[in-house]
């Protein structure tokens, strides 16, 4: 057995292969946010397919079943750096994980857009604009970007407190580190996603993309430069420490597990 002391409990119960549950229904309302959302982005944002991966666009696990597909895609004048758009895991055997993940580059310091979703058996959900400098050595950073989003995050730990949901906290102190002060993040039950999680996601997708379109270019290069490092250092990180890699290890194998890590920190792409 992998080693699952940075993993929650849902997390290793599927490792574990302790959980077999349907969650076909719980799938569809998280993909379809998902989707809903691609919309947006692509309506709103100038996109271009880079197809380094385009052999990815459908892959298969272990057995030959179909498990998951990958696409990314760049900015073509928008300031889009790499975006992720891929989903993994089979809903008729509980665990799937979906992405759509938005870095910008660094002509703006506006911040990136993380977001995923799943079925642990219940509706996860994280959605979180990621800051470009450190909060506490810049917080007009996190004043003028993060901030206005605060009411909507008090407002969902109100909820969860009330219905009785258990309140989402990543076992790794890395990823819980990752997260901004904003983030929202959560396994809960498939109505309570929908009445009160799905609207306040796509509030942040709506504040995101405003923020994206009154962006005033970065001109100094040496800033320039400092967000393109950190940017690029972080990205790597969050993606070769997630500590649920093992688990698309078990499901496609360690050399194609290894190439979905590349691809989703940008280390394999076309330009």
């Amino acid at each position: 057995m992998e080693n699952t002391e940075n993993l929650t409990e849902e997390f290793v119960a599927h490792l574990a292969g302790d959980v077999n549950i349907d969650t076909s229904e719980t799938f569809d309302a998280v993909m379809t946010t998902r989707d809903r959302i691609w919309e947006k982005i692509q309506s709103s944002l100038s996109l271009k397919e880079d197809l380094r991966c385009a052999d990815l666009h459908n892959f298969d696990n272990l057995k030959g079943e179909h498990i998951g597909r990958m696409r990314t895609f760049t900015g073509d004048q928008s300031p889009v750096d790499w975006i992720i758009h891929s989903n993994i895991g089979t809903p008729q055997n509980t665990f799937t994980n979906i992405h759509l993940t938005i870095y910008l580059d660094d002509s703006v310091d506006v911040p990136h857009l993380g977001m995923a979703f799943g079925t642990l058996p219940d509706a996860f959900f994280y959605i979180d604009p990621m800051p470009r400098y450190e909060p506490l050595s810049y917080p007009e950073h996190l004043q003028k970007y993060l901030t206005p989003l605060n009411d909507i995050y008090m407002s969902l730990q109100a909820e969860l407190f009330e219905a009785g949901v258990k309140p989402f906290n990543a076992a790794m102190p890395f990823i819980r580190g990752s997260l901004s002060p904003v983030a929202l993040a959560g396994i809960v039950p498939l109505d309570f996603y929908r009445e009160k999680v799905e609207p306040k996601i796509f509030a942040y997708v709506d504040h995101w993309l405003k923020l994206v379109h009154e962006a005033k270019a970065v001109q100094d290069a040496e800033t320039r430069a400092q967000l393109k490092q950190r940017d690029e250092l972080i990205r790597r990180n969050i993606v070769h420490l997630d500590p649920a890699n093992p688990i698309a290890e078990r499901l496609v194998g360690k050399p194609l597990a290894d190439r979905l890590v590349r691809i989703l920190c940008a280390e394999e792409r076309s330009e």
